[in-house]
């Protein structure tokens, strides 16, 4: 008897590609500086994409208005027990930011601070306007709801995520 291969679609390279894009097109657009995204930072933020029930609970700390969470995103394994190894593995998203930016979508900055920065751009934006399926609708919402926390520091939300794991 064979083993059948099991796919697993968070793993899915385009799928993870449109799902930064998207980040930051959508959390780009409500920030006045162009300096927020580093590695460490665009990690937290897909990390509270992949876990909804965390950003809730974030967002209910700060007064924020919280997200109505679907089945799934409630009541999937991952959402009861996540795995805290993607906020400090940078392996992959580095892998993906690599992708955008030989596609020309993202363009990167050195700061004052030596970080390296990743900046959406006009194609990037373009491109993202185009990811229209009900999966990448459902994540603009999500997203769009963390807005507020980008005025948090990094620090900040590591810590306050870390008390909920």
């Amino acid at each position: 008897m064979s083993n059948l291969p099991f796919y697993f679609p968070d793993n899915e390279v385009n799928l993870r590609v449109g799902k930064l894009l998207i980040l930051l097109d959508i959390l780009s657009k409500s920030t006045k500086k162009d300096l927020v995204f580093n590695l460490e930072r665009i990690a937290q933020f897909e990390f509270l994409t992949k876990h909804p029930i965390l950003l809730n609970k974030i967002l209910t700390e700060k007064d924020k208005m919280i997200l109505k969470l679907n089945n799934s995103e409630k009541y999937s394994i991952e959402a009861m027990f996540p795995n805290r190894g993607q906020l400090f593995d940078f392996t992959k998203i580095k892998i993906l930011l690599n992708i955008l930016i030989s596609y020309g979508f993202l363009d990167i900055k050195i700061g004052l601070d030596t970080q390296v920065y990743y900046i959406i751009n006009e194609n990037g934006i373009n491109h993202a306007n185009q990811l229209e399926t009900i999966y990448f609708q459902r994540l603009k919402k999500v997203l769009s709801q963390m807005k507020p926390l980008l005025s948090m520091p990094h620090s900040k939300i590591n810590q306050i995520i870390q008390s909920y794991l």
